[in-house]
């Protein structure tokens, strides 16, 4: 194989999960351009938290390997990308809806209103697709030094996607529930963190990471359906 076809597949294999996100988004209405700012708010989370992150140290000096190991899984990495991505999300709900582009679908346009925010179900959308276009970004960056990763980075899209929607649907309720919100991101979080301290710890089997973001995407994914439900999508 070639290194263009390399690339090439490499490219297939990181955007795929984005299709069928990108084909929903359509079915619903929800408009092109909310999915794809959506998508633009997960890339820049990643350039966002990379930079935030060159400035903790990767090993914690006079900590035992364990300790610096989960203080780079749970603060370096995890809470700092979810951070940013919350920020961003915050920042496409409380800025961009405002504006007529996003008011193809109705039912948006009258839970905006009614509410004043995104609810859980379109903060829940929007997470989903900023969490694929983190897990893409990132998938790029690392399967370019080695392309034999590519298929692995697909249980980090899982994760990301999961996380993604947790957190969307967190600031989709935040001006109702603050407590609630706090939980559902602090699960994010959790899930993050978790999924990541499997992968880099080699005492853990290697099946056990794939289940958490698995599981955790079909936990999501499940809370989304109900959600569209409730708001009179289906």
């Amino acid at each position: 194989m070639s290194g263009l076809q390399a690339v090439f597949l490499l490219l297939a294999i990181v955007l795929m999960p984005l299709v069928p996100v990108f084909i929903w988004f359509k079915k619903k209405n929800f408009g092109t351009l909310r999915f794809l700012l959506a998508v633009t708010a997960g890339v820049l989370t990643v350039l966002i938290a990379a930079l935030l992150q060159s400035f903790f140290p990767l090993h914690l000096s006079g900590t035992s390997e364990l300790v610096s190991l989960l203080f780079g899984v749970f603060i370096r990495v995890s809470l700092i990308e979810e951070l940013c991505r919350a920020l961003l999300l915050f920042l496409l709900f409380h800025f961009i809806p405002y504006s007529k582009v996003m008011y193809k679908n109705d039912q948006y346009k009258r839970t905006f209103e009614k509410e004043g925010s995104a609810s859980p179900f379109f903060g829940a959308a929007s997470g989903l697709a900023a969490g694929l276009g983190f897990a893409a970004a990132e998938s790029i960056f690392y399967s370019l030094s080695n392309p034999g990763i590519a298929l692995l980075r697909l249980s980090s899209a899982a994760v990301h996607a999961a996380c993604g929607i947790r957190t969307g649907a967190a600031l989709g309720i935040i001006s109702k529930s603050r407590f609630n919100a706090f939980t559902l991101f602090i699960s994010a979080f959790l899930i993050h963190s978790i999924y990541n301290f499997s992968v880099l710890n080699p005492v853990i089997p290697v099946f056990l990471p794939v289940f958490i973001a698995f599981a955790a995407l079909a936990s999501s994914l499940v809370s989304v359906y109900f959600g569209s439900r409730n708001a009179n999508i289906y």
